[in-house]
């Protein structure tokens, strides 16, 4: 008989809601963020799928089951599992233990709302309630339901065409003495330096996306990067999220056309990866759906290509692995390579070609529940 023992190493950011988990349901919500993280979805969602009944709508399930759809870009769908993750709360017993689980899940079925039917109402009312529950909270003092809470908080706005000051925006967690770094930022140093890393790389995309610059967006990379190298027994996956960083970085440096930093960059990434390739137990996605793409945009910034068919090639890459996310990118790259004006290959393209373009974009935007701009 086979006896299962916890993890060495946890790859989910929610730990503290584990408690009401089995040991094989732990272990199986491992397994399924792990193939998340390695961009494998079919993988990770057929898990998901496999949880019935109460296991289902436990909390920690919902969100990392939520998560994962929005990673995926299946929108509609996560406004769904989110629902029903609420609903299951309400009519809880214990309905005031998972009150900050309760303020996560509006907050992600207002930024659904949000991005399925253009209805911003919900994102103006779920960054008050975050706010009125995360005021008091110093960033010593936050949990990681929080920090979720913190990361939605930042990232509503961006759905919405109103600036900040429209969102009357007040920083949060407070500092709780005088610091150089405040928000955002602030907790996500703090999570570094007390070896939270999971959490530290869940803030990383949205932390990054509000700093003044590239030089400032590497930095920050950089600055998880090296506090992972100085945590030498950790329950954190220290060698996935340096190669996560890295890949961040690749894409950065093809983005910016420096090739020297690009490759370097490259080399540590597939280095850290493979550390995590027996912890899988199965192929990734993710080293080679990230280096793809950034040869892609590393040609853009150099302008040694690309072409409009290598966009659809690795469109067609993004659909057989489900990573619609990249999808979307793609084809967004291929059309928008088909209609530049100043793209010597504009002037060859048929005209049939774009059309059959646009209504590809156009069909993956409605297939996924998504009011995105269409072409």
């Amino acid at each position: 008989m086979t006896v299962l023992k916890y993890p060495d190493v946890f790859y989910g950011s929610l730990t503290s809601l584990y408690q009401n988990l089995d040991i094989s349901t732990l272990l199986q919500l491992e397994k399924a963020i792990l193939h998340r993280n390695h961009r494998n979805f079919f993988e990770s969602l057929a898990i998901f799928d496999s949880f019935t009944g109460s296991v289902a709508t436990e909390p920690v399930v919902c969100l990392e089951h939520t998560w994962t759809l929005i990673a995926q870009y299946r929108f509609r769908e996560a406004h769904k599992i989110a629902t029903r993750g609420l609903f299951a709360i309400h009519n809880s017993l214990v309905r005031n233990e998972n009150h900050g689980v309760a303020i996560v899940l509006r907050a992600f079925l207002a930024g659904l709302d949000a991005l399925v039917e253009k209805s911003t109402h919900g994102c103006f009312e779920s960054v008050t309630e975050i706010y009125d529950w995360l005021r008091p909270v110093v960033v010593e003092d936050i949990t990681d339901v929080q920090v979720w809470a913190v990361n939605l908080y930042y990232y509503l706005p961006t759905l919405t065409e109103h600036t900040k000051d429209k969102f009357h925006f007040r920083t949060i967690p407070v500092p709780s003495a005088d610091s150089p770094v405040s928000g955002i930022t602030l907790l996500r140093k703090h999570l570094q330096e007390a070896g939270r890393f999971n959490e530290a790389l869940f803030l990383l995309d949205t932390d990054i996306a509000l700093l003044p610059s590239k030089d400032a967006e590497i930095e920050a990379m950089e600055s998880l990067r090296s506090s992972c190298d100085l945590e030498s027994s950790s329950t954190q996956p220290v060698g996935y999220i340096q190669g996560a960083v890295a890949l961040k970085l690749v894409l950065m440096y093809a983005e910016l056309g420096d090739e020297e930093a690009y490759r370097e960059e490259m080399f540590n990434a597939a280095a850290a990866l493979s550390m995590t390739q027996e912890e899988i137990g199965a192929h990734s996605n993710l080293l080679r759906t990230d280096t793809w793409l950034a040869r892609l945009e590393l040609g853009r910034a150099t302008r040694k290509g690309p072409t409009p068919e290598a966009w659809e090639a690795f469109a067609d890459y993004a659909s057989k692995v489900g990573d619609y996310r990249v999808e979307v990118k793609a084809l967004t790259a291929a059309l928008e390579g088909m209609i530049n004006p100043e793209s010597k290959l504009a002037d060859d393209v048929l005209p049939e070609n774009k059309e059959l373009l646009r209504e590809r974009l156009d069909g993956l935007y409605t297939r996924l529940g998504s009011f995105f701009q269409k072409s």
